[in-house]
């Protein structure tokens, strides 16, 4: 009976540390800041991106959620932008990777 007890409380164990551990498959945008002041010495370039509206009504908002998600998908948590279309359907940046 000891052993069982001592095996149960091993595997909740296990269970409550690896939920506090698991991190998200996907990247995701919203742990990805957007400025156009310059990124910290120490961040690493990772290059330019851009993010696009879907649609001829599109949105500001949207170009820069896509210019987000994009950023977020090659590893990157700053963005600098550099410039927005005349529509505002489109914005390109500079992608870093910050610590």
């Amino acid at each position: 009976m000891k052993i069982i007890l001592v095996l149960l409380s091993t595997v909740v164990a296990l269970e409550v540390l690896s939920g506090c551990s698991s991190r998200s498959v996907m990247p995701d945008q919203k742990e990805v800041t957007v400025s156009r002041e310059a990124a910290d010495k120490d961040c690493k370039e990772i290059g330019k991106i851009s993010g696009t509206a879907m649609s001829t009504k599109g949105t500001q908002d949207e170009a820069l959620a896509d210019l987000k998600q994009t950023a977020a998908n090659k590893g990157a948590n700053y963005v600098v932008v550099k410039e927005y279309s005349a529509q505002g359907t489109s914005v390109t940046g500079i992608a870093y990777e910050c610590p």
